[in-house]
């Protein structure tokens, strides 16, 4: 039988366990922004150094591909923890119902699954005019693939984008960050901080990615202007359909695909961001008119 001293031992130990997950759980509380960025970074860039080390030669190794889509989940799965300490299952609820909410938001939907595609269709001519190359010497057949992931089914690989990519980021940056900042800011100023830990979260996927590395230098700064512009985009959006992630989520995966498609031109990813971004003034003309607060599902 246990002796006195291990029983004495053992229950401060674990009493020891439960005083330093309280005070864990204090300091979320206290400070859930800090908190949920620290996750976010800590998350995927942990999933993503493997990548780096290898597609850069510091380290001799061949790490899983899928680390890649790994660390794309960091935001949500950061937003679900945090969120889990701070609003309890009330909250964890109305973030899955914001996930799932797809009804009676007609022109959030039309802008979601319309514009990325508009946007190639501009965006092409003018990239394949800078790369020397017509028209009829693009690959269309590579249209939705990914050289990234070339092994996939083109149908598996949408999901995949949408699951890590879309929702992986959306959840997080739409489903938690742009509306903690609301509670104190615009939603345009809100947004403008967003893009700040949007942009720099990227960082090591410029020297993993092909459509990133392709970037010439001023593609970088194109990137970050593309980003801030975007996060006015996304939240207009996240407004527009009411507090829904998921149509976000769709746009985000949807642009994804169209923007990363290996047709030819290596600056088409620049094109497309250019485009996003007058996109973007667009819609910032709307913002400064009227900025209502998204809607629960």
């Amino acid at each position: 039988m246990p002796s006195a001293r291990s029983a004495r031992r053992c229950w401060r130990a674990r009493t020891g366990s439960v005083a330093d997950s309280s005070r864990l759980r204090g300091a979320v509380r206290a400070h859930p922004l800090a908190a949920y960025l620290t996750l976010t970074f800590v998350i995927s860039w942990a999933a993503w150094l493997p990548l780096l080390a290898s597609v850069q030669g510091w380290l001799s190794m061949n790490p899983w591909n899928g680390l890649h889509l790994i660390g794309a989940l960091g935001p949500a799965l950061a937003a679900i923890a945090v969120i889990g300490v701070t609003a309890g299952r009330p909250g964890i609820r109305a973030l899955g119902a914001s996930a799932i909410a797809w009804r009676g938001r007609r022109r959030a939907w039309l802008f979601a699954c319309l514009v990325p595609p508009g946007l190639l269709l501009v965006a092409t001519p003018i990239a394949a005019r800078a790369a020397g190359i017509s028209l009829s010497q693009l690959d269309w057949s590579e249209f939705g693939r990914s050289a990234e992931f070339s092994a996939l089914p083109i149908g598996i690989w949408w999901l995949a984008n949408l699951l890590f990519f879309g929702f992986g980021e959306e959840v997080g940056w739409r489903g938690f960050l742009q509306p903690h900042f609301e509670r104190r800011h615009s939603m345009i100023t809100s947004a403008g901080l967003v893009s700040l830990p949007w942009a720099l979260w990227h960082l090591p996927l410029f020297g993993i990615t092909p459509s990133y590395r392709a970037m010439p230098l001023i593609g970088l700064l194109g990137f970050a202007l593309s980003i801030w512009v975007a996060s006015w985009i996304f939240a207009w959006l996240l407004h527009l359909g009411r507090g829904s992630v998921l149509i976000v989520a769709v746009f985000h995966a949807w642009f994804d695909i169209v923007t990363t498609s290996a047709l030819g031109p290596s600056a088409l990813p620049t094109v497309m961001g250019v485009g996003v971004t007058l996109v973007g003034f667009v819609v910032l003309r709307e913002l400064l008119r009227t900025s209502p607060h998204p809607r629960t599902a």
